[in-house]
């Protein structure tokens, strides 16, 4: 699978989205892509931060630097967007 289907939950906004992120790809532009996908999905009601930041649910931040696959997330994993 290339491919992992993660939930976002964007605080701004108070919403969850699905978004599919390529595994081989560094977190840094899976974040990217994520929140290009959020600001479709929100009908742009969500704006691009280039300071953003992804954390696992205990509250951890997720390293930029790691690829996705190495990154630990995996299908299924639940994430805040910050």
């Amino acid at each position: 699978m290339n491919k992992i289907l993660v939930t976002i939950y964007v605080i701004f906004l108070d919403n969850q989205y699905d978004v599919l992120i390529p595994i081989n790809i560094t977190v840094k532009d899976a974040l990217e892509l994520i929140q290009n996908s959020i600001v479709e999905l929100s009908s742009k009601a969500y704006v691009v931060n280039p300071n953003a930041l992804l954390y696992d649910e205990s509250g951890k931040i997720i390293n930029t630097h790691n690829i996705v696959k190495f990154s630990g997330l995996k299908n299924g994993s639940k994430v805040i967007l910050m």
